[in-house]
């Protein structure tokens, strides 16, 4: 099917109403879809129930949201399948009970029975093309959201920023703070590329919270600060959840060389909290799946020597 098709389906979503309000949820789910493929954070035609996806909705659906709108984007990404380009995958042995599916049967239940929503090919093949995305994006604007255009051309071109630097610094490229990526953008985008590679999991503990809203536990946090090199290949990065990165920045806790945690001595392990942060010490660091995102060996070791000692030493 050519684009023209795609553009006439996303212009007719079945989208539901209240009185002669439209819910904004199906055109806003694919405005943040377009941004994950911009990222190039789909690789392959599988798209899950994923941390971005929830972040990006939230940032379009907060845009556009009027009257009783809930964000609750778990409904069209079951619903959209009434537009006969969007499926869902079943998992082995779940087939019919997939197909025999009415309504959404809340989201831990949905993931039980299907692990993954896929596109026809021909969608997926147009929205890994730029201008195609263009104009599918502008047909999901002049559409549904023509009396909140610039609210949502100024997400979307904040998001193209984030996407842009995103890409350079997971494909092993270095964007100094002298060359104009404003702080918000770089963080975002460095944020997203630590969080994702470490599956949202703190390296430290293994805590891993998502909700609904696109809210996490964990933080991405610089390895060697970015003040001292402007440095923000994902390997200067780690994963971890609020309580280590406090410990971390204050030199408590550190990833070693050694891919274990190393502790201060300058703990006590007869107070509570304290004790938690010392049993931590010979733990091994929970890594990232892919070896490219593995920390590297200088931003270890200057964690490693930065490490609070007894007398400072």
């Amino acid at each position: 099917m050519s684009l023209a098709t795609y553009a006439d389906k996303f212009a007719r979503l079945k989208v539901g109403r209240v009185g002669d309000h439209e819910r904004p949820h199906k055109p806003v789910m694919l405005l943040a879809l377009l941004d994950l493929f911009e990222q190039g954070a789909i690789k392959e035609n599988k798209i899950t129930f994923s941390p971005e996806f929830l972040e990006l909705f939230g940032e379009y659906f907060e845009a556009v949201r009027s009257g009783s709108d809930q964000p609750t984007p778990y409904n069209p990404y079951f619903y959209m399948r009434g537009d006969k380009f969007w499926h869902h995958h079943a998992r082995l042995g779940q087939e019919a009970v997939l197909s025999a599916l009415s309504g959404p049967p809340g989201i831990k239940a949905l993931d039980a029975i299907s692990d993954y929503v896929f596109l026809d090919d021909e969608l997926f093949a147009l929205l890994r093309d730029p201008a195609s995305r263009a104009e599918l994006r502008s047909v999901l604007i002049n559409r549904y959201f023509a009396g909140q255009r610039d609210k949502v051309l100024a997400v979307a071109a904040r998001e193209s920023e984030i996407a842009n630097y995103q890409r350079q610094i997971d494909e092993g490229g270095r964007v100094a703070e002298s060359a104009g990526v404003p702080e918000a953008v770089r963080d975002t985008a460095f944020s997203r590329v630590v969080r994702r590679a470490y599956d949202y999991r703190c390296a430290a503990c293994g805590l891993r919270v998502v909700l609904e809203g696109g809210l996490y536990i964990v933080d991405a946090a610089h390895l060697i600060p970015f003040a001292e090199t402007h440095d923000d290949d994902p390997r200067n990065g780690m994963a971890l959840c609020k309580n280590h990165h406090w410990a971390m920045d204050r030199h408590l806790i550190a990833p070693g060389t050694d891919r274990v945690w190393h502790v201060t001595s300058l703990l006590d392990d007869r107070l509570e909290g304290q004790r938690d942060l010392i049993l931590l010490e010979g733990r091994t660091i929970l890594l990232p799946h892919e070896p490219r995102y593995h920390p590297k060996d200088a931003a270890l070791r200057w964690r490693e020597q930065n490490l609070e000692r007894v007398g400072g030493v």
